[in-house]
C-alpha cells in the first residue's frame, strides 16, 4: 500500500475556511495572505481608534511591531491591569481588566464597610467576579506563551499599492 501524503491546512484569519497551506490567496473571500508580512499592528490601533474595523483582522502571527518578549513580559507583570491588552490594541479587553483590578483595590480598601452590607453576601459576588477575570489573565499567560494570543492587524482589503502577479 502506498503511503497517503498529509497535506497540511491553514485557516483563513477573515473568513475561518480550511484550506492548503500551499495556497496564496483565501478562495471564499480573496484575502492575499502576502499582506502580512505588511501588515502591522501600529496601523491597526489607529483603526480600531478611528472605528474602522473593516480592515482589523486578529491573528497569532505577531506583526513585526510588536515584540514577543515584550508581550510576554507585559502580559506576567502588567497582564492583571490589562497593560497586554492596551499594548497590542485590544482597549475593550484591556479595560475590563483595569476596571477589575480597580474594584478589587476599592474591595481592599473598604473591606470592613463591604463586610457590613448584607453580612458580607457581596463579598462572594466581588470575589466570583475577580477571581474570573484572574483566571482570564492566566489564560492569556498560557496563549502568549504558546504564541496563541489574538493581535488585531490591519491589512488593506483593496489592491492600493500592491501588484497582484497571476
Amino acid at each position: 500500500m502506498a503511503k497517503r501524503e498529509r497535506i497540511k491546512k491553514k485557516v483563513c484569519p477573515r473568513c475561518g475556511i480550511k484550506m492548503p497551506e500551499i495556497m496564496t490567496e483565501c478562495p471564499e473571500c480573496e484575502l492575499d495572505f502576502s499582506r502580512f508580512e505588511m501588515a502591522t499592528n501600529k496601523d491597526a490601533k489607529r483603526k480600531i481608534k478611528r472605528h474602522d474595523k473593516n480592515y482589523i483582522i486578529k491573528t497569532n502571527k505577531l506583526p513585526s511591531d510588536v515584540k514577543y518578549i515584550r508581550l510576554f513580559l507585559i502580559t506576567i507583570f502588567l497582564g492583571w491591569a490589562g497593560g497586554h491588552c492596551f499594548y497590542v490594541g485590544r482597549y475593550l479587553r484591556g479595560a475590563m481588566f483595569a476596571l477589575n483590578m480597580l474594584f478589587a483595590l476599592i474591595c481592599v480598601i473598604f473591606n470592613q464597610q463591604i463586610l457590613q452590607l448584607a453580612n458580607g453576601a457581596w463579598m462572594e459576588i466581588f470575589g466570583i467576579i475577580i477571581g474570573f477575570v484572574l483566571l482570564v489573565w492566566i489564560y492569556d499567560i498560557w496563549a502568549v506563551g504558546l504564541k496563541r494570543f489574538k493581535v488585531p492587524v490591519a491589512i488593506d482589503l483593496k489592491d492600493e499599492g500592491v501588484e497582484k502577479i497571476k
